[in-house]
């Protein structure tokens, strides 16, 4: 029997709605579906922005411009957000209108350097602001890139980070030919406790600077204590600072020069004291292993200088060949891909000779910095302008041949030579006040290197870029 016919209870189907609310519901139907689809495409590119910040703060975009990077993005994607970045960790609210929520977003990144990646994330950045590919293609092409392995392994990376200390000897430091074998050597000591040991230990990584510094300054000088018919072999100051060149915080200073001269206070701050303390740390290294050896052979080295020229023949010949082989050894340990050689070695000798050639005229090391780094900021502006190349990709191993040489002018890293002869000698009462200054001049002198890098930056892209770039920002230090 047909129970809907005789109109038993609960038998009958649902009731017929009136025109009226039957539009209601497909109204409500319709919102409810539009709805979805904006809260899935909103998360898409939410998802694409946190994305394409985790990269590049990984792969080491300019710090300072970071904020302005992710305000471009948002604002071309439609998405109302707010950021706040300080070093290794940045802030992102988004805002979203039509639902009437916030959300807020920290993403922690360990700071790092990677040429090759960092030029292609910044292709795609630029791709997605100037709407030339989609949310989704941007994302799946940063994951790409983030999953990659390192285009160097870390072996490598140890045989390089000694070929770059032999590098920048002569030319920062006055090393002659005798000196680079044990250069190299503890160079590859340096590289092999950075790439390999502090990888593998979190323990060991936070005493990385002080154990290094103490191990070469120690095998430093013990080398150049070595005599030869009445004569010290190897050059003590070469040595010590050549092969401690690849660990100076000269990245991170300038980065925090940059930003407090951008007005970012909180990442500016926060990095500069890390950065002055980074330096104490390799002083206080440098301090130590020299006092060492100081107490355990009375005829230690006390000569705190090299005379490497009368052996090069030359000036030139002892400088601008090895500023070329630093550059080529810098960018390879940050991974740079072949094509990007070849510019960034022509950025890095130009902006050197220029200032070599302003420290001879002018004397004030400043001053040189400024000029040095403005050459290169110059040529690396114009790369991007007229070639569509990347400025801070080819710029930054250029940046590296300045920071050694200007600790070197000043004297800074050598300086607690004096307290360990101070010690030696059983003088502690003046020991304590030369250690003082010693530390202090290190960290001072960084510092001084880094404003006068960062003012020749800011003045080079005054000059290419007056109105700065509406669409896409500039995309250099």
């Amino acid at each position: 029997m047909d129970l809907g016919r005789v109109g038993v209870p609960g038998a009958m189907g649902p009731p017929s709605l009136n025109p009226k609310e039957q539009k209601k519901q497909k109204r409500k139907r319709k919102k409810k579906v539009q709805l979805t689809v904006h809260i899935a495409a909103l998360l898409a590119r939410q998802q694409y922005i946190m994305q394409l910040c985790r990269a590049l703060m990984k792969y080491g975009a300019p710090t300072h411009r970071l904020e302005e990077y992710m305000v471009m993005t948002s604002n071309v994607l439609e998405v109302k957000a707010q950021f706040l970045y300080i070093p290794g960790c940045m802030f992102m609210s988004f805002d979203d209108p039509l639902t009437h929520t916030a959300e807020v977003k920290i993403i922690r990144v360990i700071q790092g350097l990677d040429l090759s990646r960092l030029a292609e994330t910044h292709n795609v950045y630029k791709n997605v602001v100037h709407d030339l590919v989609g949310v989704e293609q941007a994302t799946q092409d940063l994951d790409q890139i983030m999953q990659r392995n390192p285009r160097y392994n870390r072996w490598l990376l140890v045989f390089l980070t000694g070929c770059a200390s032999v590098a920048v000897g002569p030319y920062s430091f006055s090393a002659r030919p005798i000196d680079l074998p044990i250069i190299f050597m503890l160079g590859c000591l340096v590289g092999f406790m950075q790439h390999i040991l502090a990888p593998r230990s979190a323990t060991y990584s936070n005493v990385l600077e002080v154990s290094a510094a103490i191990l070469t300054s120690f095998l430093a000088r013990a080398f150049g204590s070595i005599t030869h018919n009445g004569t010290r072999l190897f050059c003590f100051s070469a040595m010590a600072q050549s092969s401690i060149a690849m660990i100076l915080p000269g990245f991170a200073v300038l980065s925090s020069s940059l930003e407090l001269q951008s007005h970012q206070m909180n990442a500016g701050s926060i990095r500069l004291v890390f950065t002055i303390i980074y330096s104490l740390f390799l002083g206080y290294g440098v301090t130590v292993g020299t006092t060492i050896y100081g107490l355990l052979d009375r005829n230690a080295t006390l000569e705190s200088t090299c005379s490497g020229l009368e052996v090069w023949g030359n000036e030139y010949i002892q400088r601008f060949p090895f500023v070329a082989l630093f550059c080529l050894f810098a960018a390879l340990i940050n991974q740079s891909k072949p094509k990007q050689l070849p510019v960034t070695i022509v950025m890095g000798v130009c902006g050197y000779v220029t200032n070599y050639f302003s420290t001879k005229k002018l004397g004030a090391n400043q001053v040189a910095n400024t000029v040095g780094a403005f050459t290169i900021g110059l040529l690396a502006n114009l790369y991007s302008r007229l070639w569509h190349g990347h400025a801070a990709a080819a710029i930054i191993p250029g940046i590296f041949t300045l920071v050694p040489s200007g600790l070197a002018s000043s004297g800074s890293i050598i300086s607690g030579l004096e307290y360990a002869q101070a010690v030696a000698t059983g003088n502690v009462s003046n020991a304590g006040a030369t250690s003082n200054s010693s530390l202090t001049s290190l960290g001072y002198g960084m510092i001084q290197t880094a404003i006068g890098i960062s003012v020749g930056l800011f003045i080079s892209a005054l000059i290419v870029y007056p109105h700065g770039k509406k669409r896409s920002g500039i995309f250099s230090l």
